[in-house]
């Protein structure tokens, strides 16, 4: 596994933990303890988000989806401006971090992690377009184990530029459970860094993640 490693920017992480609870509403994100969610365990739902026109600034967050109370199982899908996890690798990483987890108006119940990636080298276009894919949750390669909330945020100490052809593209297939009822504790957890990058499609099968041994 390739485990990106950024700039240690504590000024910018104080902005992007500022920013998210901004874009949640402040100091109050959103309380779901009494939501009832969804009956039964299906809620199918496609989310499409075009990205080009928009300019993310150090620290700055954008919210992509939001299934509270329940937390889901599916697909998350990328296109964004890359560079190469290190100079000469075949491998690359999304400038901007995607992350996911639960946001909670009581802080002890926030947890918020970056998502693993796969970097999919054969449909991507480095450094302006690159494609990469999660699966939602990941209990193999790490990860928030309950999602209910997605966000992209600015890590690094320039602007991000999304232009034609960025997007993101959030497939849900199954409700897993309700956050109400298996809540995160000993919050908050904000771990916010590059995500980790998988490829297996390269020559290095050191970062082909657990659970493709036939890659190996």
């Amino acid at each position: 596994m390739t485990y990106l490693k950024q700039k240690n920017i504590p000024t910018i992480l104080g902005t992007a933990i500022l920013s998210i609870a901004i874009v949640y509403g402040g100091t109050v994100f959103a309380s779901h303890n009494f939501e009832g969610g969804v009956q039964g365990n299906t809620l199918p739902d496609n989310t499409h988000i075009r990205l080009d026109g928009i300019t993310l600034t150090p620290g700055a967050a954008f919210p992509l989806y939001d299934s509270s109370p329940n937390y889901v199982a599916g697909h998350f899908l990328l296109t964004a401006p890359c560079e190469p996890v290190a100079d000469g690798d075949d491998t690359y990483r999304p400038k901007v971090s995607a992350i996911a987890g639960h946001i909670d108006e009581l802080a002890e119940n926030t947890f918020m992690e970056s998502i693993p990636l796969f970097y999919i080298n054969t449909v991507s276009n480095a450094p302006d377009f690159c494609i990469f894919h999660s699966h939602i949750p990941d209990p193999l390669n790490g990860g928030a184990s309950r999602v209910t909330d997605i966000d992209l945020i600015n890590l690094t100490d320039e602007d991000i530029v999304f232009t034609s052809g960025h997007v993101v593209d959030i497939n849900i297939q199954q409700v897993l459970g309700n956050i109400a009822s298996a809540p995160y504790t000993d919050g908050p957890t904000l771990d916010l860094g590059p995500n980790p990058v998988f490829d297996l499609n390269d020559d290095d099968h050191t970062n082909d993640g657990r659970g493709h041994s036939s890659q190996e």
